[in-house]
């Protein structure tokens, strides 16, 4: 019987304790938006990259 009640208590500590819960939220949410990130990069980084050589050869042509 004695050790039901230490498999208890065993199981009803790990249910109380929150230590690792905060650090695996934090984790989530930077891998969440990491993955944003690099969503909107590769959908929009062709189309900035035309933007900035197109002000660039302009600016250019202007010196010239």
């Amino acid at each position: 019987m004695q050790g039901r009640s230490r498999e208890g208590d065993a199981l009803r500590r790990f249910r109380r304790d929150q230590s690792g819960t905060t650090a695996i939220e934090y984790a989530l949410i930077a891998g969440l938006i990491f993955l944003a990130l690099t969503t909107a990069l590769s959908a929009y980084g062709d189309t900035a990259g035309s933007l900035y050589n197109n002000l660039s050869t302009r600016f250019l042509a202007a010196l010239k």
